[in-house]
């Protein structure tokens, strides 16, 4: 009972926060100038907007492009200058790069409001476990790739880099931070569902 009035107590206190920042918004947008400014802030409008649609898309590519530079430069740095094998550097690269991935995450793509540590900690188990699976791939097809069939490892990494980006926005999507039916969640315990779009 105290993890759902924590939960409601949450819900409210992001719910209030989006609608102040709707709001703030919404009452810039209005103070439009006129004259040759005018199509600037048209587009300012249509840019924001489009924003606003697509934000949790803009802050994956973002964060998601920060945790390929962790994953690149750890990787290069356990390849050059430790002068570590394929599967080991590609695995130190995927450790560090995950855990950066989960803190930005959870922070601006999917902003998950759970706050108690039993829901922290699944979260994160769910979030390493789907990692762990597109983390495998990622070595597999390096070993398979650059091991065996010897093509130029930069390039291998970043081609896989992109495809395991894919495979994690759909786990984290869809497994990790989906939105919770919150009514069937109160009547049933912890019963989910995807958030249907």
């Amino acid at each position: 009972m105290k993890e759902l009035n924590e939960k409601k107590m949450n819900e409210k206190k992001m719910n209030e926060k989006e609608l102040r920042e709707k709001e703030w918004n919404e009452k810039e947008w209005k103070e439009i100038p006129d004259g040759k400014e005018a199509g600037a802030w048209k587009i300012m409008r249509k840019v924001w907007a489009l924003y606003e649609k697509e934000r949790e898309v803009f802050w994956y590519l973002v964060c998601g492009a920060g945790t390929t530079v962790v994953n690149l430069a750890t990787y290069w740095l356990c390849v050059n200058l430790l002068r570590m094998p394929t599967a080991v550097s590609t695995s130190v690269a995927w450790l560090f790069s995950v855990t950066f991935a989960y803190v930005t995450n959870r922070t601006f793509v999917f902003r998950s409001t759970n706050r108690t540590l039993q829901s922290v900690l699944k979260e994160i188990g769910t979030f390493f476990g789907a990692r762990v699976c597109s983390g495998a791939l990622d070595v597999v097809l390096m070993v398979c790739l650059v091991d065996m069939m010897h093509f130029p490892q930069m390039w291998m990494k970043v081609f896989v880099n992109v495809l395991v980006t894919v495979l994690n926005y759909i786990f984290s999507k869809c497994i990790v931070f989906r939105k919770r039916d919150r009514l069937a969640e109160m009547e049933e315990g912890n019963g989910c569902q995807c958030e249907a779009e």
